[in-house]
């Protein structure tokens, strides 16, 4: 018998957490028996200690044979390759009314800037012939509602396709918010609405410079929105804002038991859009995450940032098969940060997909980086949780390791705050 490789443990109060990184069990244990359990784990061949049966059942204890390298490989190539549901990101278009300092499609300028009328008519079509009976579209942008009717439009063709089960989510900087749109989409089967917020006040203005909207806006839609679906607000950190965050709690304070709920992201410098004046390093941003959640959860607020410990085999949609990104024209990219037509790996023609000979990204003869390949990826402890990381970071030079590599204890105390400590 040996110890699996792949495990996290952690104190929290008066016990101690277990979770199998491999097939997602987790341990709660009394932190006087914690010594007890420890010294099984060292010594798994010791059948008689009262540990054995349960840690063997969940997997902290294995066979010697047991590969479980090999086990998590067939997990992510099975989920790469999954047909149960066909996702498909819409950058409708690339317009915004907001100039954010830090976004990551500032001074971009294509030739394909907004999806026209003829596009959406050729998505629908290409998205008849799909064989998945499932099919996810989230509406993305620049910002998706400045074209909304033509969103409608789609999806009332959509739901007259007999063969298709479909349901959306949107990204939105919830600047504009349309009841008549929001009511159609919610029958259409409207699943969630991500929000994108980076303060209140001058430190919302001085962020997302926009003469068409402020803060107060913002949070006036994110309550009209939280009528019709689920609201998840995406919290940007950066230096600028960080001791402001905690003030759009306190303006939702009074919908903290509703659909609403709340993530994180670290707002990081592009070549192209450089804002690196105000970009928290790592660390940093990581420790104002662990804080800013805490207190979130100590004061009731949903928070919603912890489903790469379920991740069931890829850490980024941009590995599946059946994954699309589409943009402007009907190009395909490998994920949300791509753009550039010269950058797409295919292209919706005639209903089908017609490959790009030098394309770049997932979908074509290669998936994203295949991370069982990589040395540094197998030795890792964290291959099960990341899966090989952010492909297009290791692509354009950064770090594809996922910032909270060296946090996961206190993820793990978080996790089980979200998802098992008010049962």
């Amino acid at each position: 018998m040996k110890t699996s490789k792949y495990f996290i443990s952690a104190r929290m109060d008066d016990f101690v957490l277990y979770y199998n990184l491999v097939n997602d069990t987790l341990l709660q244990l009394p932190a006087d028996r914690n010594e007890g359990c420890v010294e099984c784990l060292q010594n798994p061949n010791n059948t008689r200690s009262i540990y054995w049966s349960k840690l063997y059942e969940d997997k902290f204890i294995i066979e010697d044979d047991f590969d479980e390298l090999k086990e998590i490989q067939r997990r992510h190539w099975r989920t790469v390759n999954s047909a149960d549901e066909l996702n498909v990101t819409v950058i409708s278009t690339l317009r915004c009314n907001s100039d954010c300092i830090y976004c990551y499609q500032r001074n971009l300028d294509f030739e394909y800037a907004e999806m026209t009328e003829e596009d959406f008519d050729r998505l629908y079509a290409f998205l008849l012939g799909a064989p998945q009976k499932n099919i996810h579209i989230n509406w993305y942008g620049g910002e998706p509602l400045l074209v909304r009717d033509r969103i409608l439009k789609f999806c009332a063709k959509a739901d007259k396709d007999k063969k298709h089960t479909y349901s959306y989510s949107i990204s939105t900087n919830a600047s504009i918010y349309d009841d008549r749109f929001f009511r159609m989409m919610e029958r259409y089967r409207l699943t969630n609405v991500t929000v994108s917020m980076v303060g209140t006040g001058e430190i919302h203005n001085g962020l997302r410079p926009s003469a068409e909207y402020g803060s107060d806006r913002v949070i006036r839609n994110i309550i009209s929105m939280m009528r019709h679906t689920n609201v998840i607000v995406n919290l940007n950190l950066c230096k600028s804002n960080i001791g402001n965050i905690i003030e759009i709690f306190e303006e939702l304070s009074g919908y903290r038991h509703s659909s609403l709920s709340f993530s994180f992201s670290r707002i990081v410098s592009y070549e192209h859009r450089p804002c690196a004046e105000i970009e928290l390093d790592v660390d940093t941003y990581m420790q104002h995450v662990i804080r800013l959640a805490n207190w979130a959860l100590d004061h009731q607020f949903r928070v919603s940032d912890m489903s790469c410990f379920q991740n069931l085999g890829v850490y980024c949609g941009a590995y599946a098969r059946n994954n699309y990104v589409v943009g402007p024209g009907l190009y395909l990219y490998q994920c949300d940060r791509s753009y550039d037509p010269e950058d797409s790996f295919a292209q919706i023609v005639d209903g089908a997909l017609r490959y790009q000979p030098n394309g770049i990204g997932c979908g074509n003869t290669e998936l994203c980086l295949d991370p069982y390949k990589v040395d540094e990826c197998n030795a890792c402890r964290l291959l099960p949780y990341c899966n090989g990381g952010c492909d297009y970071l290791r692509k354009i030079g950064k770090s594809a390791c996922p910032p909270e590599k060296n946090y996961l204890e206190e993820y793990l105390k978080l996790y089980y705050r979200i998802f098992y400590e008010r049962r």
